[in-house]
């Protein structure tokens, strides 16, 4: 019985290998394929594309984003939970209800025993001290 040749093509150059290079090769060459449609599928590209003009860091630079904007914001955000973070207990649970769990004034009026109106202005003078507190940091 005459034993199977393999041939790998090399720069155009038809080259004999044995059975194990061979496979390894078409197992590596498949793997590629397979990743390349997931790219395709999933809308991944490759770096290189992004390389048409040898200037690649520039090509990728994305000028939409404002970086100073996002840390202002960032520092921004910080102070006002220092702020909150100096609240009392209360005054931070009723500001936590109003805007972050949405509860309306008359829910939360009803849960602390106190009419809407109270916390209304409840609210208005825990804004004010926040106010002073954030003045000049924001």
């Amino acid at each position: 019985m005459d034993k199977k040749e393999y041939f790998l093509y090399v720069k155009g150059k038809e080259v004999k290998v044995n059975e194990e290079i061979y496979r390894a090769y078409w197992r590596i060459t498949e793997h590629e394929k397979y990743l390349q449609r997931k790219d395709w599928k999933y809308n991944v590209l490759p770096f290189s594309v992004f390389d048409y003009d040898g200037h690649f860091i520039d090509n990728i630079v994305d000028e939409s984003i404002d970086i100073e904007k996002i840390v202002e914001v960032k520092m921004q955000i910080e102070e006002l939970n220092k702020a909150l973070n100096s609240l009392t207990e209360e005054e931070r649970d009723i500001i936590t209800a109003i805007f972050f769990r949405d509860e309306s004034l008359r829910s939360i009026g009803e849960r602390k025993n106190r009419s809407y109106q109270a916390i209304g202005k409840r609210r208005d003078k825990i804004l004010e001290k926040l106010r002073k507190l954030l003045e000049g940091k924001i």
